[in-house]
C-alpha cells in the first residue's frame, strides 16, 4: 500500500521510507563531486603525502625501466619494441610534436566518424539467411527449406 492509499498516512513497518529523487547525469555527478571534496578535506595533509611519495616511486620506476629498454645490445637489434623505442629517443622534439598533433587528429577523425548513424536500410529490405546447410553425404542435391538454418 502507497502513501496515497493509506488514509491514515501511516507507513506500514514493512514499507521503506522514500527515498530521494534521482536527478539528471549532470545534477548526480555534481552530487558525486561534493561528496569526494568533502572527503578529501576531511583526510586533509595525509592524502597529499602518500600520493606524493606514490608519485615520487612510480617516477623512479619509471627510470629503471628506461634504463633498461633499447640499449643498444644484441637482442635489441633485432626486438621490435627496442627499435621503436630507439626511433623515438633518435627523433627531433619537432617531428615528436608534429606526431602528436597528426594523432591527435587521427583520434578526433575517427571519433566523430563513430558518432555518426549509419543510414537506415532501404524499404526495411529482409536479410536471407546468412548460412547454408551443404550436405556431404552424397544424398540428394535439392535444397529443401529446413536444410537452410
Amino acid at each position: 500500500m502507497t502513501e496515497s492509499d493509506d488514509p491514515q498516512g501511516e507507513q506500514s513497518p514493512s514499507s521503506t521510507p522514500p527515498s530521494p529523487e534521482v536527478g539528471s547525469v549532470g545534477e548526480e555527478a555534481m552530487k558525486l563531486f561534493g561528496a569526494l571534496a568533502d572527503l578529501a578535506r576531511q583526510q586533509g595533509t595525509e592524502v597529499g603525502a602518500s600520493l606524493g611519495g606514490l608519485a615520487d616511486h612510480a617516477g623512479s620506476l619509471a627510470k629503471e625501466v628506461n634504463d633498461h629498454i633499447a640499449t643498444d645490445s644484441a637482442e635489441c637489434k633485432y626486438c621490435p619494441v627496442c627499435r621503436v623505442v630507439h626511433a623515438v629517443r633518435e627523433t627531433s622534439p619537432d617531428v615528436k610534436t608534429h606526431l602528436l598533433s597528426a594523432a591527435t587528429s587521427l583520434l578526433q577523425a575517427a571519433a566523430g566518424m563513430l558518432e555518426t548513424l549509419p543510414p537506415p536500410d532501404p524499404a526495411g529490405a529482409q536479410r536471407g539467411p546468412e548460412v547454408q546447410r551443404i550436405n556431404l553425404d552424397g544424398g540428394d542435391d535439392e535444397l529443401h527449406p529446413d536444410d537452410v538454418w
